[in-house]
């Protein structure tokens, strides 16, 4: 009877847990979203990855540990993680979400930039030398 208890404690702690994690999942999707300027139909298709992440994460919760079977306290467990998280760390952890997606945007922006400029230079030679090319041709042309 006690290794039953004891299972099904750690059992609720192990779904508080991912509560939280939740949380941070939620958490990274919110700071996107301050980042970065969305559309409707972009915030839409972001919170159907974030329900279809949650809800196959629960689905292997309860068949790993749980065997399929939903109980109550796991479900008690993941509100309760989720709401201990939202209400004491969520604050420090979505400041640092918003530090790490705002860095990850400027890097990438910049490494864009890196990679576009020699692209652009190349084009725009080519550009320049079709032009005389073409001016080129109107003069023999013309010539005739």
């Amino acid at each position: 009877m006690a290794e039953m208890i004891v299972q099904q404690w750690r059992l609720f702690m192990i779904s508080a847990l991912y509560g939280a994690v939740l949380g941070v999942w939620y958490d990274f999707f919110r700071a996107v979203r301050r980042k970065i300027s969305h559309k409707d139909r972009t915030v839409h298709l972001e919170d159907v990855i974030f329900s279809l992440t949650a809800a196959a994460g629960l689905f292997l919760l309860f068949q790993i540990c749980s065997r399929g079977e939903i109980r109550f306290y796991v479900l008690a467990g993941l509100f309760a993680g989720a709401l201990l998280y939202f209400f004491l760390l969520s604050p420090l952890v979505e400041k640092g979400m918003e530090f790490l997606v705002g860095a990850a945007v400027f890097l990438l922006l910049a490494a864009s930039r890196t990679l576009v400029f020699p692209i652009k230079f190349i084009v725009n030679s080519l550009l320049k030398t079709l032009k005389k090319l073409r001016r080129t041709v109107k003069i023999v042309r013309n010539r005739k």
